[in-house]
């Protein structure tokens, strides 16, 4: 099943599928490690949520969660 980004909790791990944001965020989160096939794992949430940190390549990555929200992927078991 394909969700948005924002969706995954902490210690949950995923691979991208489409990234649907705007050509310049676009392009900025897949300079990120946000591109389609890659793996990753949510490590952080805040308590209101508005803000969760992903480590993908070996980086940890924050992200708001409007741009979290444009990046769909498939949950991995």
């Amino acid at each position: 099943m394909v969700l948005p980004l924002s969706h995954i909790s902490p210690g949950e791990r995923a691979r991208v599928v489409w990234v649907a944001s705007e050509s310049l965020m676009r392009q900025r989160l897949l300079d990120l490690g946000f591109a389609p096939e890659e793996t990753l794992s949510c490590v952080l949430r805040t308590s209101r949520g508005h803000m969760s940190a992903y480590l993908v390549r070996g980086a940890v990555i924050a992200l708001r969660r409007e741009n979290a929200k444009e990046i769909f992927v498939e949950i991995l078991s």
